[in-house]
C-alpha cells in the first residue's frame, strides 16, 4: 500500500517534483519509524489501538511528546538521517522518471485492495512464542490501520459463543452492616500505571515508602489483578464490575450512561458520588460516562489556576489534585453529606514532571513520578487526618493498571498485578487477603465490608462471601481476553478460538502450552458472553 504513493511520485516526469517527493516520503519514513521505536519503548507493542486514540486526542499527544522528549535534537536527527538515506538512493538507485504503464499502475493500486482484507495480523503469532519478537515482526504502518477499524469488536461475530449462558448476576444484595451502622464516607483513589511490583512487600526498592507504612494499617489485597492495560479499563471494572468486552472500554462507548455501577450502589445509599480528575475529563470520555451514571465531575476546569502548582498535559499535580478532594470532602462534611470520591491521579505519567523538593529524586522519569504519587498519598491522608470527617472515611488505593502490560507472552500474568489497600483506622479491621481476586471483585467486596445493601447487576464477586475454589481474575488486551483459575490461564482470540496455558511461575509469567479444559472454557465464555451481551441488549440500563 506504501507504493502506490512512491509511484505517484516516480511516475511525474518533473525532477524537481520527484526529488521533493523522494525525500518527503523519506522524511515520513524515518520519522515513523522513529514514533515507533519510541512507542515501543513505552508500551512494548506495536502501533495498536492506543496509537490510534492518542491521534485521535492529538492536543494531548503533541504537547507530551514536546513535554517528554527533546524534540528539536530529535527532529534534527531524523532530518539527517533522511538527508542520508536520500543522497544513497542518489547515488546508487539514481532517483529519476520511471515510465509506469496504466496496466501496471492499476496493478500497484489494485494490490493492496486485494491483499490487505486476505492479510491476517494473527500470522505474526507463528514467528515466535516470545511476544516481543511478534510485536517486532509486525508491520507498523498496517498494525495503525488495523486497529483504527477495529476498536470496537462484537463478541458474538468475532469469539467463541455458547447457545445458552448462564451465569447468576449479583442484583439485590443484602450485607450485614459489621461497623455498628456506620456509614462511612469512602474516598477511592485510583492510582496511574501502580505496579505491584513497586511496594516493598512485593519487592519494592523504596519507591513507595507511604503506601507500605500503611501496609500494616489496612486491608490488603495481595493477589488483585487488573482486567486491562489502560485506565478506562480499570475504571470500568472498579464502576460496573463486569469483565472487559473486547475493543473499545464501555467507558468509551455510547450508550454508557445511567448503568447498574458502584456510584448507583452508593446513591442507593444516599451518598454523593464525585469523579475527581486532575485533567481535562473529555479525555477518553471520562466525563461523559461519569456524569451520565450520576457523578458529579470535578476535574481541571473546575480548579483555580492559582491553586496549580505544577500541571503538564496529562492535568495538574497530584498534590493539587488531592487538595481538591478535601476541599470536596469539607464541602459534603459541611453540609451533613455522606460522599462517595472517585479519584483519578495523573502525574505518574509521561512527562514523569512534578513540583522540585518534594522527594530525593528530581523530576523526569517513572521512578521518580512513582515516589512523588506516594509523596502525595502519604500528604493527603496527614492532612486529611487533622478533618472532622477523617475518622468516618474508608480509604481505598488500588492502580488503575501497570506501568507496562506487555512481556514475552501473549498475555503476561505478572504485568497485570496491581495493588490495592483499603485504610481506615476506626472502621475496617488490619488483614490481609492471600487469594485471587479481580479488579472487578473490588466494588462487592467493598460494599460487603461496608455492610451496604444494594441492587445492581454485577458480574463482580465478594470474595468474602465466596468459596476459595472460585477464585479467578480477567486480564485482557483489546483483543484477547483472557481467563485465569488456579493454575490455568485460558484465552480467547477473536477468530473464535481458544487456547490455554499453565502458569509455571506468576511472578515471570513462564508459561507452557495445554490443552484447552472444556469446564475453563465453558466457564471463561460464559463470563465474557454474558458481559457483552448484557451491555449490548442494554440490560445494565438502571430502570
Amino acid at each position: 500500500m506504501i507504493a502506490v504513493p512512491l509511484a505517484l511520485i516516480l511516475s511525474t516526469k518533473r525532477d524537481r517534483l520527484i526529488r521533493v517527493g523522494v525525500f518527503s516520503f523519506d522524511f515520513i519514513a524515518v520519522l515513523v519509524a522513529v514514533t515507533l521505536a519510541m512507542f515501543f519503548r513505552e508500551f512494548g507493542t506495536n502501533f495498536n489501538f492506543i496509537a490510534v486514540d492518542y491521534l485521535i486526542y492529538s492536543h494531548e499527544l503533541l504537547l507530551n511528546i514536546w513535554q517528554s522528549f527533546n524534540i528539536p535534537l530529535i527532529m534534527i536527527a531524523i532530518f539527517l538521517a533522511t538527508v542520508a538515506i536520500y543522497n544513497l538512493q542518489s547515488r546508487f538507485l539514481k532517483i529519476k522518471h520511471v515510465n509506469i504503464s496504466p496496466l501496471k499502475f492499476l496493478l500497484i493500486i489494485l494490490l493492496p485492495l486485494v491483499t490487505v482484507p486476505i492479510v491476517q495480523s494473527e500470522w505474526r503469532d507463528l514467528v515466535s512464542v516470545n511476544r516481543y519478537n511478534v510485536e517486532i515482526a509486525g508491520n507498523g504502518y498496517y498494525e495503525f490501520v488495523r486497529a483504527y477499524f477495529t476498536n470496537e469488536l462484537d463478541y458474538e461475530s468475532f469469539y467463541m459463543t455458547k447457545d445458552n449462558i448462564n451465569l447468576n448476576v449479583a442484583s439485590n444484595v443484602e450485607n450485614v452492616n459489621e461497623l455498628t451502622d456506620v456509614r462511612p464516607n469512602v474516598v477511592m483513589v485510583t492510582v496511574e500505571s501502580l505496579n505491584a511490583e513497586y511496594l516493598s512487600m512485593f519487592g519494592g526498592t523504596g519507591l513507595t515508602p507511604c503506601i507500605d507504612s500503611l501496609v500494616d494499617k489496612s486491608y490488603v489485597f495481595t493477589r488483585m489483578y487488573a482486567t486491562g492495560t489502560r485506565t478506562v479499563r480499570g475504571l470500568e471494572a472498579i464502576t460496573l464490575s463486569l469483565p472487559p468486552t473486547p475493543g473499545q472500554s464501555i467507558v468509551r462507548r455510547k450508550g454508557n450512561d445511567n448503568l447498574s455501577s458502584l456510584g448507583n450502589a452508593f446513591k442507593q445509599n444516599s451518598y454523593e458520588r464525585d469523579f475527581i480528575y486532575g485533567g481535562y475529563g473529555y479525555f477518553d470520555n471520562m466525563n461523559a460516562f461519569f456524569e451520565g451514571n450520576g457523578y458529579t465531575i470535578k476535574d481541571r476546569t473546575k480548579i483555580p489556576d492559582n491553586e496549580i502548582v505544577h500541571e503538564t498535559i496529562w492535568g495538574v499535580a497530584d498534590e493539587v489534585l488531592f487538595t481538591q478532594v478535601i476541599k470536596s470532602m469539607d464541602d459534603h462534611f459541611a453540609k451533613g453529606e455522606r460522599a462517595f470520591e472517585m479519584v483519578m491521579t495523573t502525574s505518574n505519567h509521561r512527562p514523569f514532571t512534578f513540583p522540585e523538593g518534594r522527594i530525593d529524586i528530581p523530576s523526569g522519569t517513572r521512578n521518580a513520578s512513582v515516589k512523588y504519587t506516594d509523596w502525595a498519598i502519604g500528604d493527603f491522608l496527614e492532612r486529611a487526618a487533622s478533618k472532622p470527617w477523617f475518622d468516618d472515611t474508608v480509604f481505598v488505593i488500588v492502580a488503575d493498571h501497570q506501568a507496562l502490560a506487555a512481556g514475552k507472552a501473549t498475555l503476561p500474568i505478572n504485568c497485570y498485578h496491581i495493588p490495592c489497600l483499603i485504610y481506615a483506622p476506626k472502621l475496617i479491621p488490619v488483614g490481609k487477603c492471600d487469594r485471587l481476586i479481580s479488579q472487578m471483585d473490588l466494588a462487592p467486596t467493598l460494599l460487603g465490608m461496608l455492610g451496604l445493601t444494594y441492587s445492581e447487576k454485577f458480574l463482580g464477586h465478594d470474595i468474602n462471601k465466596v468459596a476459595e475454589s472460585e477464585d479467578r481474575a480477567f486480564i485482557s488486551t483489546y483483543q484477547l481476553l483472557g481467563y485465569v483459575k488456579n493454575d490455568t490461564l485460558t484465552i480467547l482470540s477473536p477468530d473464535k478460538n481458544a487456547t490455554a496455558w499453565h502458569i509455571n511461575d506468576w511472578k515471570t509469567s513462564d508459561y507452557s502450552s495445554i490443552d484447552v479444559d472444556s469446564a475453563l472454557l465453558d466457564e471463561t465464555v460464559n463470563y465474557y458472553q454474558t458481559a457483552a451481551h448484557l451491555f449490548k441488549s442494554g440490560q445494565l440500563k438502571l430502570k
